[in-house]
């Protein structure tokens, strides 16, 4: 196993530029799996691996078997891929990383250069499985962007953009309309697209490409929808509801190749599962885990803060300080201490930038903190606290892992997106 896992982690190092070329000659290699199965695409800066979740619930509680492709993992890499709700076993990813590394090599010795980087690496054992299992669909979630992610090899049945906002700028670009037409490159010829309640400006751009490309457009936006009409979800937050409203949707528009009972997509939107999303784990004492790394998660993540009506006790790690500033300032009203974590990542901020951003009139305490320690925090204070575990996913993760006893460490720092 430990073989297994240096050889993924060496692939971080494979190769950083974003584009197809590598995940198109590694699939061809393979012999096309993704063109074994239907498959829907979903892109967005938020929401999208709720939507994905919410989708592979649905169509489970009506009978079919699904392939479930996310990133990145929280605690186990085999989370990644799942198959009927089931992550794929250490055994399952050792079996298969000999078979794909043996083509990868074939690959890099008749192509130099063309090397799948680990992400791509990880989405084409997703093909395989879901191939190997064969699903009768495969809802797949973009790693980063759309245009240029390795997932955007597929042609979809229906492709899905949940939300967009400022992110990754510096690889999407800083304004609203660049970062629509990234997202929007998950678009194919004649394939429909339906987008959430985007704003204005990024909902006309996806519906131009859409238009050059003869794809039908639709959008939420215009559904009229009030909020006491958008459908219940087991997940928390009024935002998940228009997740779920956006996810029955996509359902609908499928439902002549892949037909669903009103009552069993009911069911499936409330049985949905999804770690790290406002996530409580009982006490003593309470934690909630709720992934939140930009504004526009900041924004939905204040309103939950709102109705707890009390002080929460804050631990926070970012990958970005932009990003983490802007999280900062909408949780930290809500919060009577704040603890502060790097992630196991490179690109984590370092515990001195996240302190230089705390706002001066903050009256609760700060220290700072190691995942290593997350059992010596928790048993070191009284019984009655609320805290909540926010900013990065990866940060998530690793506490997540300590909290559920896991086997510390499996795979569990191969969380990057490259």
């Amino acid at each position: 196993m430990k073989d297994t896992l240096d050889y993924l982690y060496s692939l971080r190092n494979q190769g950083s530029s974003f584009g197809l070329e590598r995940m198109s000659a590694f699939a061809s290699i393979l012999g096309r799996p993704d063109e074994s199965y239907p498959v829907v695409h979903v892109a967005g800066t938020n929401g999208k691996g709720s939507v994905c979740s919410m989708l592979d619930s649905v169509y489970r509680a009506n009978g079919y078997k699904v392939g479930l492709f996310t990133s990145p993992h929280l605690v186990e890499l085999g989370e990644r891929v799942r198959i009927n709700g089931k992550p794929i076993s250490p055994g399952e990813i050792q079996s298969m990383t000999v078979d794909l590394r043996r083509m990868a090599a074939r690959l890099e010795k008749m192509n130099p250069g063309l090397h799948p980087t680990f992400f791509e690496f990880m989405t084409a054992m997703a093909f395989v499985k879901f191939k190997e299992a064969e699903v009768d669909l495969a809802i797949v979630e973009t790693g980063l962007g759309g245009r240029l992610d390795s997932t955007n090899i597929v042609i979809p049945e229906l492709s899905v953009i949940t939300t967009i906002s400022r992110d990754h700028c510096s690889i999407l670009g800083h304004e609203i309309e660049q970062i629509a037409r990234e997202k929007a490159g998950i678009v194919k010829p004649g394939k429909p697209v339906l987008t959430g309640w985007l704003e204005p400006v990024a909902n006309q751009v996806v519906e131009q490409v859409a238009r050059e490309l003869e794809a039908p457009f639709e959008t939420m936006a215009s559904s009229g929808l009030g909020e006491d009409q958008l459908p219940e979800t087991n997940l928390h937050g009024a935002y998940q509801r228009r997740n779920a409203a956006l996810a029955e949707r996509a359902a609908d528009l499928l439902s002549s190749a892949f037909p669903i009972e009103p009552k069993k997509t009911a069911l499936g939107l409330g049985q949905v599962r999804l770690e790290g999303r406002w996530q409580e784990i009982l006490g003593p004492p309470r934690i909630i885990l709720d992934a939140c790394h930009n504004a526009e998660g900041a924004r939905a993540l204040k309103g939950n803060l709102a109705i707890l009506d009390r002080k929460v006790e804050v631990w926070f790690g970012s990958l970005g300080e932009d990003r983490a500033g802007e999280v900062l300032e909408q949780v930290l009203p809500f919060a009577d201490s704040l603890r502060l974590f790097r992630p196991r990542q490179p690109r984590a901020c370092s515990l001195d930038a996240l302190l230089e951003m705390i706002p001066q009139d903050f009256r609760g305490t700060v220290s700072k903190g190691e995942a290593v320690k997350v059992s010596e925090y928790l048993a070191s204070e009284g019984d009655d606290r609320i805290i909540l575990v926010t900013g990065s996913l990866y940060l998530i993760g690793e506490i997540l892992g300590f909290v559920k006893n896991s086997r510390e460490g499996w795979g569990n720092e191969l969380q990057d997106i490259t």
